[in-house]
């Protein structure tokens, strides 16, 4: 069998670039999952699968042309080796070394590579008895490469079982909701404190009226809405499979998902013309990708936003103080209104038609 050509460089993270050096050969033979990637380095291996936490990855992977998996739950691939990318949350390690130890047959190798910055230095001190010591492979790029290999396999596996659920007193209403959480989903086991920031000065839209909660994460924003709206139409969309089954189970337990056209959770990484055009749009945007800071995605966002709004429409975002937002929302919609701010962070509004008051101008 051939092998596929590797992946340029340019194109890789820094832990995709050392496994490109230190050479994939000896799993040739293996039907390698490759899990939880940055990158698409392992798709030069000849019988490889992807199992994507992220949005984005997964359609690199996808461009390819292997197989890749976007999902919270195991993949359907009957791998006989294993190449994790160790995420920054050492609970998530935590549950994707578990989910491998049920997949994978005992003896089977198990590749650990990871930013220094990322805690791949501890990773052996993470490693279940099902698995064997971890030996260091390689270091470069400030990463690390370990290998250890199933000794034991696990006897079950399940998402459900890593669920932790938070209750959530609303600040104006105190209305409860029971949010769950994964590990991996921004926030893990709380509510983030810009959301609930935020939630101190959201309106709540008319009845019917269709919102997009953006980077929904658990879905904090957009529930509380429709429990306070029942008759939202409420579309919450984010990048990671984890918070987006976060969400559907915290629409589920608190009975906000009983009509399939009124409430949809969706994938993305950018505002999609599919999407259509929202009367209200609610965002903590992210400004992080694993352990690197990212103003890609809120970037695209705001610089989309007012195309996804009806002519009535409002964009309401909370954000850390420090970032660029507000330029970016003035260069979008012509104004950008400062609702409120504390040390830490701030609540800003648009119209999708800017009042002739305050257009150009961004409000103290």
């Amino acid at each position: 069998m051939s092998t596929p050509p590797a992946v340029s460089a340019s194109a890789l993270s820094a832990p995709g670039q050392l496994l490109q050096r230190y050479g994939l050969d000896s799993l040739h033979e293996h039907q390698v999952l490759v899990i939880n990637s940055s990158d698409a380095a392992g798709a030069a291996l000849p019988q490889v699968c992807s199992w994507n936490l992220h949005f984005g990855y997964h359609q690199l992977w996808q461009a390819s042309g292997k197989q890749s998996h976007f999902t919270a739950r195991t993949p359907d691939y009957a791998a006989t080796a294993a190449i994790i990318y160790v995420p920054k949350e050492k609970p998530l390690l935590a549950m994707l070394l578990a989910a491998v130890a049920k997949l994978l047959p005992v003896g089977a190798p198990v590749w650990l590579v990871g930013e220094k910055r990322s805690g791949i230095k501890s990773v052996a001190k993470q490693l279940s008895n099902a698995f064997a010591g971890a030996q260091k492979l390689t270091d470069g790029n400030h990463c690390s490469l370990f290998a250890t290999e199933v000794v034991a396999q696990a006897p079950a596996w399940s998402l459900d079982d890593y669920a932790s659920w938070v209750q959530y007193q609303h600040p104006l209403t105190d209305t409860l909701l029971e949010l769950c959480t994964f590990p991996g989903v921004f926030a893990h086991e709380s509510v983030d404190s810009g959301s609930h920031y935020l939630l101190r000065h959201l309106p709540v839209p008319r009845a019917s009226s269709r919102v997009l909660d953006f980077a929904c994460g658990a879905g904090v924003l957009g529930a509380c809405l429709q429990q306070q709206q029942p008759q939202l139409q409420v579309t919450y969309v984010d990048v990671s499979a984890l918070a987006l089954a976060a969400t559907e189970a915290t629409l589920t337990r608190n009975k906000l998902a009983t009509d399939g056209d009124s409430t949809t959770v969706m994938a993305a990484d950018k505002l999609d013309a599919k999407l259509g055009k929202f009367d209200f749009i609610v965002s903590h945007p992210p400004f992080h990708t694993g352990v690197a800071t990212d103003y890609r995605i809120g970037q695209q966002f705001l610089r989309q936003a007012r195309e996804h709004l009806t002519a009535q429409g409002e964009l309401w975002l909370v954000a850390n103080k420090f970032l660029p937002w507000p330029e970016l929302i003035e260069q979008s919609f012509g104004h950008c209104e400062r609702i409120a701010n504390d040390n830490r962070y701030a609540v800003y509004r648009a119209q999708a038609k800017a009042p002739a008051r305050s257009k150009g101008r961004r409000k103290a």
